[in-house]
């Protein structure tokens, strides 16, 4: 007998008896029990066959599926069963017994046998027991099925982790590879260069003596070069900071002519230096920029420098700002630095600009392409600008890009009101009467088979703007106006929407009812030209005050929970959401864990570069922090150069790695002044707690990673310490281990 491992030993049992004594019932004869399922029969058990026929049985059956859904009893004879894996040779047929349950085929009994004298009487009484017996079975083998795919599944997406971690390791490898490379070049270039041109300004003061005219020559070539590669230097310094997002954008509106002015300035002298006729044009209409304005002047600064150098002696130089439209509330300044070089010159730039082009502006800049030029491809990018070349060796060289402009005030904060009418000639009066006082408005007549829902999904929800004040008649055809404001005040879109309802009554109850569905002013018709100006003009004066009230609420809202010197959050924020999160640890049983730390030596780096350079370093920090982390831990400045990370649904062990990276990620990023720390770096010392298996107490987590931390610094500083905790739950007196550094690869986790 053949019954199916995919069952429980108790279903088996009960089976492989049923099986038994059927067979025994009906003379000894081989049968097999399926059960039916997504469209196809699954073998459960046999008596009689082997268990290379299993497959062929189930297709037996699963071939006469719709017969057996319509038959109680089908009789097949042998003759007409060429491939059936018969068991008995002198098995003259087969009849298959339909298995139901709540008139729903569950199963299926085959036996050979023919004629079907007694197969009936076989399952007389017993066939409500026979299909319970099926259905409990087929579950439990689909279960067990079921468990096994999520295993190998399982296992599969850990393999893909595991891969997936592998080569992540493998690229954070590269980049601090890359990193390290690039600050070793920085400080093995700069060092000789400043030694160089220290030495040629001592010369050139003839400190040791007078020099010759041609000596002079000399020094000044031999300065020149040194200037140019300590230029290439910062260029290239500048560039990795700009990759790596080191320096982020500070965004804000910004004046385009104090833009261009300053450029002017700048470069004027330097043209007329070098006879060259450089001019500037700035749209008139042109008020505000979008963006950076410290680094769009470095990026024009370059694209000048670069013209300037290569551009002969009476050539033309422009650079012109124009506006350009792109729809009704967006427009764009396209600025634009046109050359007049021709000839070979102009061929070599046209080249560089196109290679600079081609290569994306993404890793560093291929041969023959100028640092600062890639400098100046990525800061026009962080802006969301795309920088286009065309000419010729005859035309000269012109370079274009776009920055976002401002709408100006005229245009964009003109007054919108909408007027929702029923009547196409009061509209049109009331239209009128609000453009003659500058107001835009917008009459929406209404037809007999819209609703209030429709109106609102119509002109508001697909709205790109919407309107500042909204006039609804309250007799509209069809539709009810006092609906229509009720509706417009229950979504949160345009709850704060101001609503001036109009009536045909000056009664006050229609008044009241209409600021009982929220309208913010109830006006009687017909209604009085100065009255319904005055009143409109009221409600989009209050509506400009909420907007600007709730503006400086987000503002300060946003101010009070931030950290100030980093863009973190403060220590006030994370002590509330530590509380709220170690709530829902012991509610729902989730892990949370945090990482606290401290920069070591930080007193030393700001005795010896500064307290600016200081505020810089926790600034680069925090951006460091942020780039290692998920979006949905929450990193928070703790105090001074303390900072504490917290990391929901995590458990300790991985929380530990994450603190071991971090640490690598620190002791090898180039800061700016980390050579006056010790070893010529700057590190970071880590502790590490978690929830709940060191405590129960969020307050009691905090004092353990502290704890973690101190024993950190104690150590030798720059290492993470984990709390360890005993099965007790209570943290043992030495209580702390630490996560084992590169260079003790094959040391496993010892107490610190």
């Amino acid at each position: 007998m053949w019954v199916s491992k995919s069952l429980t030993p108790e279903l088996i049992y009960r089976l492989q008896q049923a099986a038994g004594n059927l067979s025994r019932q009906l003379g000894n004869v081989p049968l097999a029990i399926a059960f039916f399922d997504d469209e196809r029969f699954r073998l459960l058990a046999a008596v009689g066959y082997e268990d290379f026929a299993r497959e062929s049985l189930e297709l037996a059956l699963t071939e006469r599926q719709v017969a057996i859904q319509s038959q109680g009893l089908i009789v097949e004879r042998r003759a007409d069963l060429p491939s059936f894996p018969f068991a008995v040779d002198a098995s003259p047929g087969i009849v298959i017994r339909r298995l139901a349950l709540d008139h729903l085929l569950c199963g299926a009994v085959l036996i050979e046998r023919d004629p079907p004298s007694n197969v009936e009487a076989a399952f007389d009484g017993q066939e409500l027991a026979w299909a319970f017996l099926l259905r409990e079975s087929g579950w439990c083998a689909r279960l067990t099925e079921a468990e096994a795919q999520v295993a190998e599944v399982s296992r599969q997406l850990e393999a893909t982790r595991h891969a997936v971690e592998r080569l992540t390791e493998l690229g954070e490898q590269a980049i601090r590879d890359r990193e390290k490379f690039i600050a070793n070049v920085d400080y093995e270039l700069r060092a000789p260069l400043t030694t160089v041109l220290g030495y040629c300004e001592m010369v050139q003061d003839a400190a040791y003596g007078s020099l010759t005219e041609t000596q002079r020559e000399f020094i000044q070539h031999i300065e020149s070069g040194g200037q140019a590669l300590l230029h290439i230097v910062d260029d290239l310094m500048r560039l990795v900071r700009l990759e790596r997002g080191g320096d982020a954008l500070e965004v804000r509106e910004f004046s385009a002519a104090r833009l261009f002015q300053s450029l002017q300035s700048a470069f004027a002298p330097v043209a007329e230096r070098r006879q060259v006729k450089l001019t500037f044009v700035l749209d008139p209409a042109c008020e505000m920029l979008v963006g950076d304005e410290n680094r769009l002047y470095e990026a024009l600064s370059q694209l000048l420098d670069d013209a300037l150098r290569y551009i002969p002696r009476g050539g033309v130089l422009s650079l012109t700002g124009e506006l350009q439209r792109i729809s009704r509330n967006v427009q764009n300044l396209v600025v634009t630095l046109q050359d007049n070089m021709s000839g070979i010159v102009a061929e070599q730039r046209l080249a560089t600009y196109h290679s600079l082009i081609q290569s994306g502006g993404t890793g560093l800049p291929e041969r023959g392409i100028a640092l600062g030029l890639s400098v100046t491809q990525r800061i026009l990018q962080l802006h969301g600008a795309m920088l286009t070349v065309s000419g010729d060796a005859a035309r000269g060289c012109r370079l274009t890009f776009s920055l976002p402009h401002r709408i100006g005030l005229p245009l964009s904060d003109t007054p919108q009101v909408l007027i929702v009418d029923g009547s196409a000639e009061s509209g049109n009066l009331l239209r009128n009467i609000l453009e003659s006082e500058s107001l835009k408005a917008q009459l929406i007549v209404v037809a007999g088979n819209e609703t209030a829902a429709t109106l609102h999904a119509n002109h508001f929800e697909t709205a790109s703007r919407l309107p500042d004040v909204v006039i609804i008649d309250a007799a509209l055809p069809m539709v009810d106006g006092y609906e229509l404001c009720r509706l417009i005040k229950q979504v949160e879109a345009t709850r704060y929407l101001p609503v001036l309802m109009l009536t045909a009554s000056l009664e006050t109850t229609e008044k009241l009812h209409g600021l009982e569905v929220g309208a913010t002013d109830v006006l009687a018709k017909p209604v009085n030209r100065k009255e319904l100006i005055m009143r409109v003009k009221a409600l989009i004066n209050q509506k400009r005050e909420f907007e600007a009230m709730l503006r400086a609420y987000h503002s300060a809202k946003h101010r009070a929970i931030t950290d100030g010197l980093t863009g973190l959050f403060n220590h006030a924020y994370f002590m509330e959401k530590l509380a709220r999160k170690s709530e829902l640890v012991e509610r729902n049983g989730q892990m949370l864990s945090i990482i606290m730390l401290d920069v070591d030596r930080f007193k030393h780096f700001n005795d010896t570069n500064g307290h600016e350079a200081g505020n810089e370093l926790l600034r680069d920090l925090s951006r460091l922090m942020e780039r290692c982390f998920r979006r949905s831990d929450l990193l928070a400045r703790y105090g001074g150069e303390e900072f504490v990370v917290l990391l929901p649904n995590t458990p300790k062990s991985q929380a530990a790695i994450l603190a071991e990276r971090l640490r690598r990620r620190v002791a090898e990023y180039p800061f700016a002044g980390r050579e006056s720390q010790p070893d010529g770096r700057l590190t970071i010392s880590l502790g590490v707690a978690s929830l709940p298996s060191d405590t129960s107490d969020y307050k009691q987590l905090l004092e353990l990673a502290d704890r973690a931390l101190y024993r950190a610094k104690q150590s030798g500083r720059n290492r993470v310490c984990v709390v360890e905790t005993e099965a007790t739950g209570q943290p043992r007196p030495s209580g702390f281990w630490k996560v084992p550094s590169p260079t003790e690869s094959g040391a496993s986790p010892s107490p610190a």
